[in-house]
């Protein structure tokens, strides 16, 4: 029985709903250090899922790594499909709508870390809302819905110096003192370097449980306008 059959064809006990996510193919950059020595096309890669933004509750199915083929390689992109048909698992009828909101985290690991790595552009995929018929109790999809892969604002390509860190850690700490009780958030500003240190902020901010976004040029104006300077807003996380 193939897994897509098998998520058809196993029952879903009451109170719960099954997701069934189907993965296409993966679009990445790669880098490599040892071209003579390392090739992509025989490299044995791996594809990691993570949900990070539902805190309330963990989907055994993604501590797994799950195997993906290499497909094609053009100049410094690479192409790979995924192993499986599709992955699903069950969860409880009302976590439904934080699954089916929430965006996927990819991570494309190497057997060859030390030459290899890759940094995802694209990923095809979609989402599918399987329940049973109320009347035949055959597990039937109830809903589809396509995903765009959200490419990571710190790609990992980024070195800091140990001064910079300690510098992004020290703006932070007094931005984080400028947050109002009542609105969880603050507008302030940064020094970033001409955008150097922002993925390092954005960061830290987010280890540590802020989320930290840049502001719109016009926003900006109109604040500096009324006698504010200003470049980012910082804002407690919702599940912090």
């Amino acid at each position: 029985m193939t897994i897509e059959a098998k998520a058809f064809e196993t029952p879903i006990r009451e109170g719960d709903a099954r997701i069934l996510i189907r993965i296409r193919s993966i679009l990445c950059e790669v880098e490599n250090n040892a071209p003579d020595f390392v090739q992509v096309e025989k490299d044995e890669v791996s594809l990691k899922i993570d949900l990070q933004e539902v805190k309330d509750f963990t989907i055994p199915e993604f501590d797994q790594n799950f195997p993906v083929t290499f497909k094609a390689i053009n100049d410094q992109e690479v192409i790979f499909n995924f192993g499986k048909e599709c992955i699903w698992f069950d969860i409880k009828a009302d976590n439904v709508k934080d699954v089916w909101v929430a965006d996927l985290n990819f991570t494309l690991n190497s057997s060859n870390p030390r030459y290899l790595a890759y940094y995802i552009k694209e990923v095809e995929h979609q989402f599918e809302w399987l329940q049973p018929d109320m009347k035949t109790g055959e597990v039937k999809t109830m809903s589809v819905s396509k995903k765009k892969y959200k490419t990571p604002r710190i790609s990992g390509r980024e070195s800091f110096s140990a001064t910079e860190v300690v510098r992004c850690a020290d703006m932070l700490s007094r931005a984080i003192k400028k947050i109002d009780i009542r609105t969880r958030g603050a507008y302030v500003k940064f020094n970033t370097d001409k955008g150097k240190l922002e993925p390092l902020i954005i960061g830290i901010a987010d280890k540590l449980g802020y989320e930290v976004e840049p502001l719109r040029k016009e926003d900006i104006a109109n604040m500096e306008a009324s006698g504010e300077s200003v470049s980012h807003s910082i804002f407690l996380k919702r599940n912090y």
